[in-house]
């Protein structure tokens, strides 16, 4: 029955991705992602599809995957941006805004956070995983699908990356068909970016040609958290298989702006998890994680600390239990 999955699907939910890590050693212990081709994701997903898309072994994966410093991922300075304030200047502002790198952050770039890290993260596994000799970063979609660049000459699976395009108010999908020269580790980076949050991000991916400017992206969660249609074509594929997250977080009191985004956020995947709880079609094929109240903005966590290990024991039990249950 394994060998019937082609595609898997990973849904978005900020650090509940954690999860992603035990289900995968589930699935890679029964040799179902041995045989996947495909892999998409959104927002925490794009991650997961992207490190996934590099066909390592399990082990490998998970290195990958426990490399990131979680604590980093929401900065509130980045080095790379240039600096507006003076020392003096930026600590009379900082009493009046808490932060005053972020609000200005925020005015000009639409997000409280940077995403550098995250970016400069996923560039280095990207980077990890080619023959520098043969090609010099950045990777693009096109060179994900050329072995000869790959370190061993390795294939790599499909991938599919989901971001909101908020210029024209929809969903995009970044992919060697539709994006081939596009930078893989932007795309992770734009689907990533959770409005208000991170900093929107402008790019040339894909040129307004009638304005000629480059297009303002955000998390692709926002219209499309959860891509498990992506690969139907007039009915649902029993090729694929995804994954997505049932939480049971209490309603978040809203004492600041920062709890005002998470909210927003919440609402905007809430309805979309309606339509998901509404169609069997798309449940029957979907690993369903419980992740009880753990916030999924909450990125005070370390590796093997005991959200760690729940979310990774959750990951694990929920694709057992799946498969137990077919």
């Amino acid at each position: 029955m394994n060998n019937q999955y082609q595609n898997f699907v990973f849904s978005g939910g900020g650090i509940l991705g954690i999860a992603y890590i035990g289900m995968l050693d589930y699935l890679y212990n029964i040799n179902l992602m041995q045989n996947i081709k495909r892999v998409a994701g959104s927002s925490a997903g794009a991650i997961t599809a992207c490190i996934t898309s590099f066909n390592l072994p399990f082990e490998e994966t998970k290195k990958i995957a426990d490399s990131l410093n979680y604590s980093k991922v929401p900065s509130t300075t980045d080095q790379e941006e240039p600096q507006i304030f003076s020392k003096s200047g930026k600590e009379i502002l900082d009493k009046v805004f808490i932060n005053a790198e972020c609000v200005y952050r925020l005015i000009t770039q639409y997000g409280w956070y940077s995403s550098n890290y995250m970016y400069n993260w996923i560039k280095l596994q990207i980077a990890d995983q080619f023959d520098g000799t043969k090609k010099a970063p950045p990777y693009t979609f096109i060179d994900f699908m050329d072995p000869s660049l790959h370190k061993e000459g390795r294939n790599f699976k499909d991938l599919y990356i989901i971001g909101t395009d908020v210029s024209t108010k929809s969903s995009s999908v970044f992919c060697a068909e539709y994006t081939p020269y596009m930078e893989v580790a932007e795309a992770v980076r734009i689907s990533m970016s959770v409005p208000l949050f991170f900093q929107a991000i402008k790019s040339t991916c894909a040129v307004d040609h009638q304005k000629n400017r480059p297009k303002v992206y955000a998390d692709g969660g926002i219209l499309y958290n959860y891509p498990i249609t992506l690969f139907d074509i007039d009915k649902p594929s029993p090729e694929t298989l995804g994954a997505l997250f049932n939480s049971s977080c209490p309603p978040l009191e809203i004492d600041n702006l920062l709890d005002f985004i998470v909210n927003l956020l919440s609402c905007t995947t809430s309805m979309q998890t309606q339509y998901i709880y509404s169609a069997p079609e798309n449940l029957e094929r979907s690993i369903q994680i419980y992740t009880s109240n753990i916030a999924s903005l909450n990125f005070n966590v370390k590796v093997d600390d005991d959200i760690y290990t729940f979310l990774y024991k959750q990951g694990y039990l929920a694709a057992e239990n799946y498969f137990n249950y077919l």
